[in-house]
């Protein structure tokens, strides 16, 4: 079972109120003009302000249930016309279209491991872009570093109460490779109220540790122009410390 079909209804309480991207997306989609292409869609947290704001969007994900609670909040906003949903992975895409901006959100691209995995996903994305299209990479920075110092640790991530009443915490224990450059985290959700059993669901995921030089090079070579690197939403200059490493690139 792919491992967030296990915890799409988590990550919808975890992700609910997350909203500092989204204006990123609105304003390079007007620059871009459609259609646009969300690789790592999840649950539609994107899809949607980008539909309601009248583009024809495609959404690509590996999940079964992240796709469906995607279908019934689009349905139930009433965009669900402009929208299509995809479950592909992206090493492999298949979509019988160009588009003019493409985009991976919230670090999720790093879930590819291997260099192998980043430049099929790189390469098939290329594929799907119209010349002179727009590609952002927006990857995790200060907070993968910080869980690179604290392997062995245990994090609290965050504690939300769910649609039933009951609350859940997210810890996660990073673990740093010895022989790659990734972390494997070990997510442990909890779903508690008062009186009963503490229930708990553990999934592990992976998490690579991109350099800058590293991931320019990897999207000069799969086709795509470096035009610009930022390090957070506001657009402002990449650092080494900044929350984000967020690329901006033009398909060649």
């Amino acid at each position: 079972m792919n491992e967030y079909d296990q915890i799409a209804s988590f990550y919808d309480a975890e992700h609910a109120r997350f909203a500092e991207d989204v204006d990123l997306y609105l304003n390079f989609a007007e620059a871009s003009g459609g259609p646009l292409l969300e690789l790592a869609c999840g649950s539609g947290r994107l899809l949607l302000p980008l539909a309601e704001a009248s583009y024809e969007i495609t959404g690509v994900d590996t999940s079964t249930q992240m796709l469906e609670r995607a279908k019934q909040m689009l349905e139930e906003a009433g965009v669900l016309s402009r929208c299509r949903l995809v479950q592909q992975d992206m090493r492999s895409l298949q979509l019988g279209k160009k588009f003019h901006l493409a985009f991976v959100a919230l670090g999720s691209f790093a879930h590819l491991v291997t260099p192998k995995a980043q430049q099929q996903a790189l390469a098939a994305i290329r594929a799907h872009l119209a010349t002179g299209g727009t590609f952002i990479l927006d990857i995790s920075n200060a907070d993968v570093r910080y869980m690179e110092q604290m392997s062995g640790q245990v994090l609290h991530q965050g504690t939300w109460t769910l649609e039933d009443g009951s609350l859940l915490t997210h810890f996660v224990s990073p673990a740093s490779s010895t022989t790659s450059h990734f972390l494997e985290l070990t997510h442990f959700y909890d779903q508690h109220r008062q009186g009963e059993a503490v229930r708990r669901t553990v999934v592990t995921t992976q998490l690579y540790l991109f350099e800058r030089r590293e991931m320019e090079l990897l999207l000069e070579q799969a086709g795509f122009h470096v035009k610009d690197v930022y390090g957070d939403y506001d657009l402002g200059p990449y650092e080494r410390e900044s929350p984000r490493m967020i690329f901006i690139t033009e398909a060649r």
